[in-house]
């Protein structure tokens, strides 16, 4: 197996950016927190999740620039710690204008580290009509979504893999 590591939180410095539903009015609140999970630098999404207000997300999420062409990859590859909780990983690339469009592949953080591999084919488009094409991708996103609970998901290194 071939990797290409984007983010090792030992290496880089982060990119992270928070987003939640407060921007259309719901009430969940996201945070990013640098931390130390297991003896390895990390970055956390925390927060709450609530359905009220037609809401029901948090996100983290890292902005590549300039997008990042990905067509000779099988997939994304995530090292993750949680709280057994269900997360998303989510991909926005040059296909998808509006933002509430992207590409969506779960997995359950455990409470150790565990590397996740996603390959593009498991990534199911959501508002579009559009298949993932992984040339062009702008955005990846770790998402708390979908139901009421608390999130606790910490990222060390992310990246893309070839099979």
């Amino acid at each position: 197996m071939n990797l290409l590591s984007i983010y090792d939180a030992q290496q880089n410095t982060s990119r992270w950016q928070t987003a939640d539903d407060r921007v259309m009015g719901g009430l969940s609140v996201a945070q990013i927190v640098a931390d130390t999970r297991g003896g390895q630098s990390c970055f956390c999404l925390s927060g709450r999740v609530s359905l009220e207000n037609r809401g029901g997300f948090v996100q983290m999420k890292w902005p590549f620039e300039p997008e990042m062409d990905a067509g000779q990859f099988t997939g994304v590859y995530v090292d993750v710690m949680g709280n057994n909780e269900s997360y998303n990983v989510h991909l926005r690339t040059r296909q998808l204008w509006l933002p509430w469009q992207s590409f969506r592949a779960s997995f359950t953080a455990i409470p150790q580290w565990e590397r996740i591999y996603l390959p593009f084919t498991q990534f199911e488009n959501y508002s579009t009509f559009s298949t993932l094409d992984p040339v062009g991708i702008r955005k990846l996103a770790i998402v708390a979504i979908g139901r009421e609970f608390n999130s606790d998901v910490c990222v060390k290194g992310f990246g893309f893999y070839t099979a």
